[in-house]
């Protein structure tokens, strides 16, 4: 308890310590790991990959069957009376703009946020910097020696922090594009399983 009681007040110390930029960076933390989370699990969830690949044909013949999103989109692309090969891929084009921009847009804004941590960060670092030539201004003395350490601890804790909040992001966003890929793969073998299953006769 006393352990943890410890690791706690030095948490609160190196955010005290890292000046106002600490609050943005904690902001641009907040922001990014809950995009990122909502992006992976956007992108994990349903079936939407290979692994139940020998159960299309099934599937494909009796929509009603189909589970999950593979399910969805089978059901999706091949309702109607008058199927025709143009119109499964029109329709295989819609559910890509959907699925696929939709998790595009998610990246987007994991990238603008892991670049945006280090960059507040390093904003703290020119403040802290600041503070130490304010320091060294006022010449000698405990008060002089008390502003550059604090402008060091300023510059050093806001650029860690930075690059501590980007990397583990980065690794998200690196899985989540892995995913992305993924379910772009899926959808072009489903599509061809589509048009060879319902149209092998044309």
């Amino acid at each position: 308890m006393n352990s943890l009681l410890a690791n706690l007040q030095e948490v609160v110390s190196i955010f005290t310590d890292g000046g106002a930029v600490m609050v943005a960076l904690a902001v641009v933390a907040l922001l990014l790991y809950t995009s990122a989370t909502a992006a992976l699990l956007y992108v994990s969830q349903g079936n939407l990959n290979a692994k139940e690949k020998e159960r299309w044909p099934r599937w494909i013949e009796d929509p009603e069957s189909a589970e999950g999103r593979v399910g969805d989109v089978i059901r999706y692309t091949v309702h109607g009376k008058r199927l025709s090969i143009k119109r499964v891929h029109r329709r295989f084009d819609e559910v890509r703009e959907v699925l696929i921009r939709s998790i595009d847009r998610r990246l987007i804004i994991i990238a603008t946020l892991v670049a945006a941590a280090p960059m507040t960060g390093l904003l703290g670092t020119v403040g802290g910097m600041l503070d130490m030539f304010d320091g060294l201004a006022a010449g000698g003395g405990k008060q002089s020696m008390g502003m550059i350490a604090s402008g060091m601890k300023e510059a050093l804790f806001t650029t860690l922090t930075g690059l501590v909040i980007a990397l583990p992001g980065m690794f998200i966003a690196m899985v989540v594009r892995g995913q992305r890929n993924e379910v772009d793969a899926t959808l072009a073998q489903l599509q061809s399983a589509i048009v060879t299953t319902r149209f092998r006769k044309v």
